[in-house]
């Protein structure tokens, strides 16, 4: 849960209204989850750098990167 917890703050602070809404819609899907796998991987996606994670939803990025966080834009969806 404290793992969630920090989660949800990192989620909220990204500093981007349209990243803001994704993951907040992300985190809801979440919240309740104990899917250890995922939570890693939305962890190890916020520690990228910001303009990263905006590439990763809104610009072309590598098809090997974005399949290595397919889990993650699928819940944004």
């Amino acid at each position: 849960q404290d793992r969630l917890k920090k989660i949800k703050y990192r989620c909220q602070t990204l500093g981007i209204k349209e990243l803001d809404v994704i993951f907040l819609k992300i985190y809801q899907k979440i919240e309740n989850s104990e899917d250890l796998e995922i939570i890693k991987l939305l962890e190890n996606l916020l520690d990228k750098e910001t303009q990263y994670i905006f590439d990763l939803f809104f610009n072309e990025v590598s098809e090997e990167e974005r399949n290595k966080f397919i889990k993650i834009i699928e819940l944004s969806k």
